[in-house]
């Protein structure tokens, strides 16, 4: 992925209007009349002077009356500087007889009275319009940005003879995409993106807009098209972001293929935009050096990616890799550096994102992904020999207080088995759970301090998703432009942040 500022480099949008929302604001009462009049004094009723707009209503979107004599908030926009609650000057002095009789007061009383319980159903009424007015308008808008999506998978095409690289990008181009994130602070970086829904969806790295907040989105088709975009929802761990792009056409959807049939040294391509989001796609040919290498995204977790040799360049970071049919089996993310320039490239299994991009599109977050709620120490056979503990697993050094283990295994014990299965290494019981859902159950075989072995049916907790999109603006340090020197060749960009 690379970065740049927007030093006209950027094209220039303005901001969308925004729409104006009825906030929901509580009713404060009204404040009932004093009936009683001084018996010594000419019975003389004014009208109090109008307080100013700003001290009678907190906010232009209050719906409140402080006093029977205030003027109420008007929907037709009346000058309150000119009238009064009943229509006349605000400052006209009122004037009774000396002769009106205790039944004039009486009626003078209890008609404020009705008028205020009146005017307070009025406002009631309408701040239950205001309510559901603007509860409607958020699900719609929520309605239009998620929506309910599934992701077909395709087997391997039989007897079928393997495309040339030629033909797997000419197959497979109209769905890649350039991607450009900014913000009007000239933050800025670009990447590249996978058509998921025809016209509509785009999959890309959760990581691309890490550094932009409150970034937006151009997108750059193989036509030369230009298209606005709007985030819609994305997933640290996995690493998987949802575009969706605004009155697109053209863009369609790619084959995608089921990564679990990929071999160890199958022919593979990369297709992606490195160096400019806004120039054509490169591709880049390669084998797959693995197919199901366990990779560390966070200090706290690790997923199943595919490893090739293909070459993944900054600004590849959402692309695509293909096998030799012209099906998507994974999404570019990442590569490494050993010292002396070894390079291994990763990308996410279509499998993977198969399962967590319709819930992005129709929750907005990954939710039934599983956790088992715990720390721990790798026990191999080597360490077991060496440790003389006698046992593989997993070494538990803490429990979370919401793993369903709390309360019933402490630290040091030793996690053995895991469904009947020997747990002779993490990737075991990591596999497994990679592979259950929130709410199911599995089987543990464990081993206290003292020897005793037990075995607990555990509940698995969800493992619910977050973003590294922020709508808060923060200082970033300025980002090369990507587009020429050394940032052409390649860096380190570990998966997904260099963590």
């Amino acid at each position: 992925m690379d970065n740049f500022e927007n030093e006209n480099n950027i094209p220039q949008v303005e901001n969308d209007p925004k729409e104006e929302s009825i906030s929901e604001e509580t009713f404060a009462g009204v404040t009932e009349p004093d009936e009683t009049l001084t018996p010594e004094t000419e019975p003389v009723v004014t009208i109090a002077e109008e307080a100013p707009l700003e001290e009678t209503l907190e906010k232009t979107d209050d719906i409140a009356v402080k006093d029977p004599t205030s003027a109420p908030a008007y929907a037709s926009g009346d000058d309150l500087s000119q009238r009064g609650v009943y229509g006349f000057n605000s400052h006209e002095k009122i004037e009774f007889n000396n002769e009106t009789d205790d039944n004039s007061k009486k009626s003078s009383s209890k008609g404020l009275r009705v008028f205020a319980g009146i005017l307070a159903l009025v406002l009631l009424l309408t701040v239950s319009c205001a309510v559901a007015y603007n509860m409607g308008k958020k699900k719609s808008e929520n309605k239009k940005l998620y929506t309910e999506t599934s992701m077909k998978v395709y087997p391997k095409p039989a007897n079928t003879d393997e495309m040339t690289a030629q033909e797997v990008y000419d197959k497979i181009n109209d769905s890649i995409v350039g991607i450009i994130a900014y913000n009007e602070d000239g933050n800025a970086s670009q990447a590249t993106g996978i058509v998921y829904t025809d016209n509509e969806y785009i999959l890309t790295n959760d990581h691309i807009y890490s550094n932009v907040p409150a970034a937006k989105f151009k997108i750059y088709t193989s036509k030369g098209e230009v298209f606005d975009a709007e985030y819609v929802a994305g997933d640290t761990i996995s690493d998987i972001a949802l575009l969706k792009v605004k009155d697109a056409t053209g863009l369609p959807a790619p084959q995608f293929g089921d990564s679990n049939e990929l071999q160890f040294g199958e022919n593979v391509v990369a297709i992606g935009r490195p160096g400019d989001a806004r120039s054509a796609s490169s591709i880049s040919t390669g084998i797959i050096s693995n197919p199901f290498r366990r990779a560390q995204v966070t200090s706290s977790y690790s997923v199943r990616m595919i490893q090739t040799d293909c070459d993944i360049f900054e600004g590849s970071s959402g692309g695509a890799l293909v096998n030799m049919y012209g099906q998507v089996v994974g999404m570019t993310s990442s590569k490494t550096t050993a010292d002396g320039g070894a390079s291994m490239s990763f990308a996410i299994p279509v499998k993977t994102i198969a399962r967590f991009a319709p819930q992005l599109s129709s929750k907005g977050r990954v939710v039934d992904r599983a956790k088992l709620g715990i720390t721990y120490s790798e026990i191999t056979s080597l360490e077991a020999e060496i440790n003389g503990t006698g046992y593989t697993g997993l070494y538990v050094t803490n429990i979370s207080e919401d793993s369903d283990l709390y309360g019933k295994i402490e630290k040091g014990c030793i996690i053995t088995k895991v469904n009947g299965t020997d747990i002779t290494n993490s990737n075991v019981i990591l596999d497994v759970i990679d592979d259950s859902r929130a709410n199911d159950t599995l089987k543990l075989t464990v081993v206290d301090k003292d020897g005793n072995v037990d075995e607990y049916s555990i509940k698995l907790k969800a493992n619910v998703g977050e973003s590294s999109y922020s709508t808060e603006k923060k200082e970033v340090e300025n980002m090369p432009s990507g587009n020429q020197g050394d940032d052409e060749k390649g860096k380190d960009f570990n998966f997904p942040k260099g963590e």
